[in-house]
C-alpha cells in the first residue's frame, strides 16, 4: 500500500510492471496538477477561461470565485496583473453582477484585441468579439503562469 496524502493505492507487491509504475506516476501528476479539475460553475465565463488556460498548458488558481474577484485574487496569489493585454492572457472586469472574464485570442496591429468568452449573455454560449484600442484601459489583464505539471500531447 502506497500512501499519497489522503489517497491510497493498493497493489500487489509483485506487480512492478512498467504500466503499473506509469499509472502511479500519472496519478501523482494529476494530484499535483492545479489544472486537473475545473471547479468553476458549468456554463460560466470562469469555467470557459479555466479550460482555455489549461489548453495552453498554463495555470491559474481554483480559488478565485466569481469573475469580479479574479484580478485582486490573482495579484494576491503572485500572478502578474496589469493594463497590458497579451495573447493567452485574461481580460477581467468587475462590471456586471459578478464581473466577467474572457480569453485573449489575438492582439491586432491596430491595438485592438480579439477575445473569446462564454456567458456574455447566455450560459454555455461561446462568443467572439473585438475590443477596440480605445477601450483597452477599461479592463485588467491577468497573465497565467506556466503549469509545471502539464503533459505535452502530440
Amino acid at each position: 500500500i502506497l500512501t499519497l496524502g489522503t489517497i491510497f493505492i493498493v497493489t500487489d507487491v509483485d506487480d512492478k510492471s512498467e504500466t503499473f509504475m506509469s499509472n502511479i506516476k500519472e496519478e501523482i501528476r494529476q494530484i499535483r496538477d492545479p489544472m486537473s479539475h475545473n471547479p468553476y460553475d458549468d456554463g460560466q465565463c470562469t469555467q470557459y477561461v479555466f479550460d482555455k488556460v489549461n489548453e495552453d498548458k498554463m495555470m491559474i488558481e481554483k480559488s478565485w470565485s466569481d469573475a469580479e474577484h479574479w484580478a485582486n485574487r490573482a495579484k494576491d496569489d503572485g500572478y502578474e496583473v496589469n493594463d497590458t493585454p497579451k495573447e493567452g492572457s485574461l481580460l477581467q472586469t468587475e462590471s456586471g453582477p459578478i464581473g466577467h472574464v474572457a480569453y485573449i485570442e489575438n492582439i491586432n496591429e491596430d491595438g485592438s484585441i480579439d477575445i473569446s468568452e462564454m456567458n456574455l449573455n447566455t450560459p454555455h454560449e461561446i462568443t467572439n468579439r473585438t475590443i477596440e484600442q480605445e477601450n483597452i484601459d477599461k479592463y485588467s489583464y491577468i497573465h497565467p503562469k506556466e503549469n509545471p505539471y502539464a503533459v505535452e500531447t502530440d
